[in-house]
């Protein structure tokens, strides 16, 4: 079931199309390739760290797991935050007014 359009103000539609526009163009600053692999090696830091203590039979309160995960969670969703903005972007602007951005597959 597709969701209802939004009506913005010209106001709101221009942040929103700047806050896009933004974080789209982190996703191709050439050193964006560096940041999503520090959050890889960041999220196999904590796995190796949880495992070796699961091996050394020392004990592990919930929380503690429960806060990792959490955290792993968090770091990969904001490594993901750029990508998903360029195709909401693209989406949200062929909803509104039919525009084709330059380069996208549609």
């Amino acid at each position: 079931m597709a969701r209802p359009r939004r009506r913005l103000s010209d106001q709101a539609r221009r942040e929103l199309l700047t806050r896009q526009g933004n974080l789209t163009a982190l996703s191709r600053h050439p050193n964006w390739p560096d940041m999503e692999a520090e959050i890889e090696r960041k999220a196999q830091r904590i796995e190796k760290h949880l495992l070796a203590r699961f091996a050394q039979r020392a004990p592990i309160d919930q929380r503690e797991i429960d806060y990792l995960r959490g955290f792993t969670d968090g770091m990969r969703w904001m490594g993901l935050v750029p990508v998903r903005a360029e195709s909401s972007l693209e989406r949200f602007l062929q909803e509104q007014q039919g525009v084709r951005l330059e380069g996208a597959e549609v």
